[in-house]
């Protein structure tokens, strides 16, 4: 291809090699777009679910059933649960860091008024020294009345798999990162799919940082579009790159 005083002449496969890496780069940088798009309705979501109010939890089903859920959860919203604590079946979250310190997340079950379990997350304590005890804090038995945001059980950064063990050992039971089923295998009964973050002035908690957890979305979208961004200046430079190595002078 002549062009004015230069010839453009590029081997087929090197045309072949930009149109596949064009177009995964393009590819990508859609996705982005995309994820960018998304995760603007979900900050949308969880602002107009923490502008809603506080509302009562209202469980749905029956202590025989095997999958307990409440009616129109939304993540972040505040609620209000009535029930009893059972601190003698206490989960301890392990692995949870705070600064320098080790430590765990304190769930404590809360038997509504149809015993379908609900896990409150009171907070973080320290973890003892090597040799001392599991912690087992303690909680009130008396009918309480808990206020709270709603999330989505704990997710780690990267997931192994692997089997939980349900067998009948001693309380507190120390897990790490349980999905809603392994919860429910603790107690062979059904357990609300998430869990309720203790208000941090409400009574009976301990180190509540909840922030990070309502407002967690991952990366922000404009993260997202600075990404694709780089996506397709990616391609652009391959257009060039293919441009400037097989134009000649003729």
């Amino acid at each position: 291809m002549n062009l004015g005083r230069y010839r453009f002449s590029p081997p087929w496969w090197g045309v072949l090699l930009f149109c596949v890496g064009a177009a995964i780069f393009c590819a990508l940088g859609v996705w982005q777009v995309e994820r960018a798009h998304y995760k603007e309705g979900l900050v949308a979501a969880r602002q107009a679910a923490r502008q809603a109010g506080r509302a009562p939890m209202q469980p749905q089903g029956a202590p025989a059933e095997g999958n307990a859920r409440v009616a129109d959860l939304v993540y972040g919203r505040e609620y209000v649960a009535t029930g009893r604590y059972e601190p003698g079946r206490q989960i301890l979250l392990a692995d949870q860091l705070r600064g320098a310190r080790t430590g765990y997340r304190v769930w404590t079950p809360l038997r509504l008024d149809n015993g379908i379990r609900l896990m409150v997350d009171r907070g973080w304590i320290e973890k003892p020294a090597a040799g001392e005890p599991l912690p087992d804090p303690p909680a009130p038995t008396t009918p309480v009345q808990v206020t709270g945001f709603w999330r989505s059980f704990v997710q780690p950064a990267l997931q192994w798999g692997g089997t939980v063990d349900c067998t009948d050992r001693d309380w507190p039971r120390v897990l790490s990162y349980p999905d809603a089923a392994a919860v429910r295998c603790q107690y062979g009964a059904p357990v609300v799919d998430g869990l309720l973050l203790l208000d941090p002035q409400a009574p009976d908690g301990f180190v509540r940082e909840w922030e990070d957890d309502r407002d967690t979305v991952g990366l922000r979208p404009f993260g997202h579009y600075a990404y694709a961004s780089q996506w397709f200046l990616m391609a652009i430079v391959a257009g060039i790159i293919l441009v400037v190595v097989n134009l000649r002078r003729r």
